[in-house]
């Protein structure tokens, strides 16, 4: 466990970054799935009919079959509480492909009528990804009222650390120019960019080399 102190509107607080768990499932779905219940990329991928719940439920499925058995998750805690999560995925760590049929079948239901949709925008980015070794960032998000407050680069920086160490560069795919701001300043670059056809997001995908220090 790390503990850094973050200062955001007048008052310090206490972040304690530790690797998640499973007793972090239900938390950790409720603050991703706010997260990115108004994300261009949900938006267009997932049924707008009771939306918040399917990305929630979506973001939980990911988490319990993919991300906590075969990823590194990263939680911010502040004050016994989850408030901020990050999963990454290392490329060379292969899911079975019993659990990848499954969370297909899960997430095919989530997405409703956004389904083909979410497919046709997938192809689209095919190929994007690194064939060398590499670290996807698969998610990260701060529940609303500890936004700016340090807990995003807090979850992210272990696995920017390891991948320093280990010579493996970093990669990610984001549909926000404020996250591209953002994750400028941890280092990663602009690889790829396009808007989605049929007035899709924008998608911009990002690399980061391993750094020395």
């Amino acid at each position: 466990m790390r503990t850094v102190s973050s200062v955001g509107n007048d008052r310090t607080v206490q972040i304690d970054v530790r690797p998640g768990r499973l007793s972090d499932l239900d938390r950790a779905s409720t603050v991703l799935g706010q997260a990115f219940s108004d994300y261009a990329w949900t938006r267009w991928t997932v049924d707008p009919d009771d939306h918040q719940h399917r990305v929630t439920e979506l973001q939980r499925t990911a988490l319990r079959c993919v991300g906590l058995p075969f990823g590194h998750v990263w939680v911010g805690v502040v004050e016994g509480i989850v408030q901020s999560v990050a999963v990454w995925m290392d490329s060379s760590i292969v899911v079975p492909s019993d659990v990848r049929h499954q969370v297909h079948r899960i997430t095919t239901e989530l997405e409703g009528v956004r389904h083909e949709a979410s497919v046709a925008a997938e192809r689209e980015i095919t190929g994007w990804r690194p064939e060398e070794r590499h670290f996807y960032l698969a998610t990260v998000g701060t529940a609303a009222a500890m936004q700016r407050r340090g807990l995003a680069s807090a979850v992210l920086l272990p696995v920017l650390r390891t991948g320093d160490d280990e010579g493996v560069c970093g990669f990610l795919e984001t549909s926000s120019t404020s996250n591209v701001a953002f994750y400028s300043t941890l280092g990663f670059e602009i690889a790829h960019h396009r808007q989605i056809s049929h007035g899709g997001p924008d998608v911009w995908a990002m690399l980061r080399r391993p750094q020395a220090g």
